[in-house]
């Protein structure tokens, strides 16, 4: 595959190409001896040794300072160290990642954990918050902040302690 060298390259000194694009460490890489107006160009390649990282130089104008740079992630994966212990579902807490034992997922059930409230606001459709049970409604929250018991079809439902059922315009609570 050819490989097309911008005007104006220049390789100052006996040493290879590669060998000036392989550097020991980041005061290497920002060197303005190393790398000036003559051979700095916009999407140069760098291998840092010291980090194991690969650079792209993205303003040759200041190829001697970190923003003149940025690194080129391995195999195109994102980088960071998750907040928060196991299991807790990330979010960005100014800029940081964060995890709290108030919301969790458990990948094994399925099952995610809310401790504390929950807001749920901002919608303008008839069902701002719906229980589902496969796809079965369950309960709803309007707009206008009033729960709703969906109708239950079918046969009439066997109250259950603690339960409270709408069917066939009866309401049911189940009482122990």
């Amino acid at each position: 595959m050819p490989v097309s060298v911008p005007a104006g390259f220049l390789v100052i000194n006996s040493d290879p190409i590669d060998g000036r694009m392989v550097v020991a460490d980041a005061s290497a890489r920002k060197n303005l001896a190393t790398y000036n107006i003559n051979n700095a160009y916009q999407g140069l390649l760098v291998y840092e040794q010291s980090t194991d990282k690969l650079f792209a130089l993205k303003d040759p104008s200041i190829a001697n300072t970190d923003s003149g740079w940025e690194e080129i992630g391995s195999n195109g994966s994102g980088s960071g160290t998750p907040g928060g212990a196991n299991t807790q579902i990330q979010f960005n807490d100014s800029g940081d990642f964060e995890g709290s034992p108030k919301l969790t997922f458990n990948q094994t059930t399925g099952t995610t954990t809310i401790s504390g409230s929950l807001l749920i606001s901002g919608s303008t459709t008839d069902d701002i918050f719906l229980v589902k049970s496969g796809n079965i409604e369950v309960a709803k929250v309007d707009q206008n902040g009033n729960f709703i018991l969906v109708e239950r079809t079918g046969a009439t439902p066997t109250a259950v302690a603690g339960g409270i059922m709408y069917s066939s315009s009866a309401f049911y609570v189940g009482i122990d």
